[in-house]
């Protein structure tokens, strides 16, 4: 994993109605949206409070772990009882459509040694709108999915933000966690970035619609229940006394370490 940005530090927003308490807390895993730095975070605190975890993307024997057992869990898949449980808090990051394909076709490129073209004409419905699959099962247009996206995000899903506002995103995190603050990286899967070319941007625009919708209807609900609070957090900032998850790693190395720092004066 490759470092992509030096650490910044975060403070919790003041919304203890965000609390877990102790309820579980299920990561919905939306691709090209931050996941990385987010599932770093999260195992960090799992190891820092003594709960389990489980992510999706750790297979074990080309296996999955059970993520309905763990305190943490984080998945790309929509969970088999849907958002339904009453002791988890569910939380997902959301971002530009189109920007996040091109994010996406980008990876694929560099991992797999394709053209963009090959990859944009393959996108399937789902892979083109996951964050309208994640919240609610469905693989195609039909049956107005995004009414029913809209209506899980405001009703079921405890917390959400946006990819392109992350440290913002972080200091609602933190309230969700009970933490006082995160000093974090920002982590990239491989070392170098591309650009995809915008003569695909009107294909996808075109493929991504319903996760369109829903990121615009996002950003409204955003603005009437998370915005004001997150303005009064300090970003940047070492409050003395308080207890910071820090998460750390050398650009190039594999290894990452999890600690708990407490600034004084």
């Amino acid at each position: 994993m490759y470092v992509d940005r030096k650490p910044q530090i975060v403070n919790s927003a003041p919304r203890p109605d965000l609390a877990r308490g102790d309820r579980r807390v299920h990561y919905l895993h939306v691709p090209k949206c931050g996941g990385t730095t987010l599932r770093y975070v999260l195992e960090g605190y799992a190891a820092m409070r003594g709960l389990t975890s489980a992510n999706e993307a750790r297979r074990v024997g080309g296996k999955s772990p059970d993520l309905s057992a763990a305190q943490i869990a984080m998945g790309h898949e929509r969970p088999a009882e849907g958002l339904t449980r009453t002791d988890t808090c569910y939380f997902t990051v959301l971002r530009d459509p189109v920007q996040r394909l091109r994010s996406l076709v980008a990876m694929i490129v560099r991992l797999h040694k394709r053209q963009p073209e090959e990859i944009v004409g393959e996108l399937t419905w789902a892979r083109a709108n996951w964050a309208v699959h994640l919240l609610t099962g469905a693989t195609g247009p039909e049956s107005d999915p995004v009414s029913e996206a809209k209506r899980q995000l405001e009703t079921r899903v405890h917390l959400f933000g946006f990819q392109e506002r992350l440290d913002e995103f972080m200091t609602l995190l933190a309230a969700m966690l009970e933490i006082d603050g995160v000093i974090y990286p920002a982590f990239q899967f491989t070392p170098e970035k591309r650009r995809i070319d915008p003569r695909f941007d009107d294909e996808l625009h075109a493929r991504s619609a319903a996760d369109r919708a829903l990121f615009a209807f996002a950003q409204e609900l955003y603005r009437d229940r998370f915005a004001p609070p997150v303005d009064a957090a300090p970003l940047d900032r070492r409050v003395p006394g308080r207890s910071y998850l820090r998460i750390r790693a050398e650009p190039g190395d594999s290894d990452i370490d999890v600690s708990e720092v407490r600034f004084t004066a």
